[in-house]
C-alpha cells in the first residue's frame, strides 16, 4: 500500500475516535453516533479505494485501464450513497452530525499529504 494512502487511512481511523469522543463530550451520544457513522463512511470509501488499487489482479508493467477506474469510482460512489441513505433513513441519525463526520473524514484527503515529508 502506498505510504500516502496508509497515512490517510491512519488519520481517518484516528479521526474516527477523536470525533466520536469530542462530539460525545459536547453534544451527547445521539450526535456522537451520527458523527462516528459519517467518518466511518469516509473510511469505508478509502478502504474500497485501497482494495481496488492492490496489484494482485494486474499484469506487471500494465497500467490500470479506464474500465477499472470507472468501476472503482462507481463502487465507491454507490457505497457512499447507500451508507448515507442507511444512516439518514434506516438508522435515523442526525443529518448534521452524519454529514459533518463524513466531511471531516474526506477532509483528511486534503490534510494528510501536507503532513508527509517527501524524501
Amino acid at each position: 500500500m502506498d505510504r500516502r494512502i496508509r497515512r490517510v487511512l491512519s488519520l481517518q481511523i484516528a479521526l474516527l475516535l477523536l470525533v466520536t469522543v469530542g462530539v460525545y463530550a459536547l453534544w451527547g451520544m445521539v450526535a456522537a453516533k451520527a458523527a462516528w457513522f459519517g467518518v466511518l463512511i469516509a473510511t469505508t470509501n478509502t478502504l474500497l479505494l485501497v482494495w481496488r488499487m492492490r496489484p494482485n489482479d494486474r499484469v506487471p508493467g500494465k497500467p490500470a485501464s479506464l474500465n477499472e477506474f470507472i468501476r472503482s469510482w462507481l463502487e465507491r460512489y454507490l457505497a457512499v450513497g447507500v451508507m448515507l441513505a442507511l444512516g439518514l433513513g434506516g438508522l435515523k441519525l442526525l443529518p448534521l452530525g452524519l454529514l459533518s463526520g463524513f466531511i471531516l473524514g474526506q477532509l483528511i484527503w486534503i490534510l494528510a499529504p501536507l503532513t508527509i515529508k517527501e524524501t
